[in-house]
């Protein structure tokens, strides 16, 4: 963590964003460190006479760490957890604490994180692990065909689903160290957040002084597995490698919620060839949130429907749909659509939106990401059980289209 993290402190600027009495708290827990590199931590030191171009320097640097490494780790915890992503979470966590008293409207991200940081580092670091777990760049789909409009998890189920997960997890050299915490979403998701270890991993260290030695250890990971009651869909924020976990957490789930070990074996595919059938239309996007455009860049398909090679086509100017009625080429002129990629502006952010005709997704399942969502079931190209697919595609080219019609 303290690479990545502390290199952002290179600019004395960032330190700025701190209350400065919070900031020499910090440092002055550290006093032996600073007092090695003759950096004054104590006297009679003023904001306007600190250096905060000295402290940049020395978090840059990170000499002579040895045993003041927790000085270093914790402002990169801090530094990790000062992104903007973290302001709503920082600022709930805070206000429910024994310490609300200390937040103000206008503190920043960073002052929020270094506060937390000084009351209870733990606390921090399991709010970093909690919204890097939760926030998944890819995750896989499945359905099931079980009425789950009403369903509860009941303690007993998620107790069975841990120890139907670690025997898994043990035969696949993992260990046997998974725990499940269940949570609902303002959406009637439930979710699972699953804590497990890794393959066990050797990796060399450097001691102090020129000694080193080699360690082993089992990293840790967590997965989350997203129930949605109202559309029968299971999301998985699991890697796509390896292999086994997707079929494993799902015939593991639907047998300690259902005893039903296919309950949730059907695959939810992405049909990019809803592409080709609404052409321009499957940028519309009908809903309440401030979607500005949606425009298609780029996608891969079959050469025809007979032939296993494929070609992507690539918009020239973020408008494939353009370059083609400027070409007079057709899509239905090409096999299956395999992959395709969107850019989606929504207020005042854009995102690249990568989709495979498969059951996986490649965007963040984040604010930004529901509304993605919502969009990908409005034109069919997510398919859901409640969904009537010939009425979604009538209302799209019958109805007003404001982004095509923008174009």
């Amino acid at each position: 963590m303290a690479g990545s993290n502390l290199r952002k402190f290179k600019n004395p600027e960032v330190l700025r964003k701190f209350s400065f009495p919070r900031l020499l708290e910090m440092i002055s827990r550290y006093k032996g460190y600073f007092d090695r590199m003759n950096f004054p931590t104590t006297g009679n030191i003023t904001e306007d006479t600190f250096d905060y171009d000295g402290l940049a320097a020395i978090l840059s640097n990170q000499m002579f760490v040895g045993e003041y490494e927790e000085l270093f780790n914790g402002f990169a915890l801090v530094g990790a957890t000062s992104m903007e992503c973290f302001n709503d979470v920082l600022r709930t966590f805070i206000s429910r604490s024994s310490y609300a008293n200390e937040l103000t409207d206008t503190m920043s991200t960073a002052d929020m994180a270094l506060l937390v940081y000084l009351h209870d580092p733990e606390e921090l670091s399991v709010l970093e692990s909690d919204y890097a777990a939760l926030k998944k760049k890819s995750f896989a789909m499945r359905a099931t065909r079980h009425d789950i409009r009403n369903l509860v998890i009941t303690p007993a189920q998620i107790h069975d689903f841990e120890e139907g997960m670690n025997m898994i997890f043990q035969s696949k050299n993992y260990g046997s160290t998974a725990r499940v915490t269940l949570t609902e979403n303002d959406s009637r998701e439930l979710i699972l957040l699953v804590r497990h270890g890794d393959s066990y991993r050797r990796q060399g260290i450097v001691m102090n002084g020129r000694k080193s030695k080699t360690i082993g250890f089992q990293p840790e990971s967590y997965n989350t597995l997203s129930i949605n009651r109202d559309t029968g869909e299971l999301r998985l924020g699991i890697p796509t490698s390896p292999k086994w976990m997707e079929d494993a957490y799902c015939k593991q789930l639907g047998k300690s919620l259902f005893d039903d070990y296919d309950a949730f074996s059907s695959p939810r595919i992405n049909d990019l060839d809803k592409i080709r059938e609404l052409g321009r239309n499957i940028l519309c996007y009908h809903g309440a949130a401030d979607v500005k455009s949606i425009s298609l860049l780029s996608i891969k398909a079959y050469i025809n429907d007979n032939s296993g090679m494929s070609a992507i086509l690539e918009a020239e100017d973020g408008d494939l749909f353009r370059d083609m009625e400027r070409h007079q080429f057709k899509l239905s002129s090409m096999g299956r659509i395999i992959r395709a990629k969107f850019l989606v502006k929504i207020g005042r952010a854009e995102r690249t939106i990568v989709l495979d005709a498969s059951n996986r997704s490649g965007y963040d399942y984040d604010d930004f990401g529901m509304i993605v969502d919502e969009w990908l079931r409005q034109v069919g190209i997510i398919h859901t059980l409640t969904q009537n697919e010939e009425a979604i595609y009538v209302e799209l080219l019958a109805g007003e289209c404001k982004i095509a019609a923008a174009v």
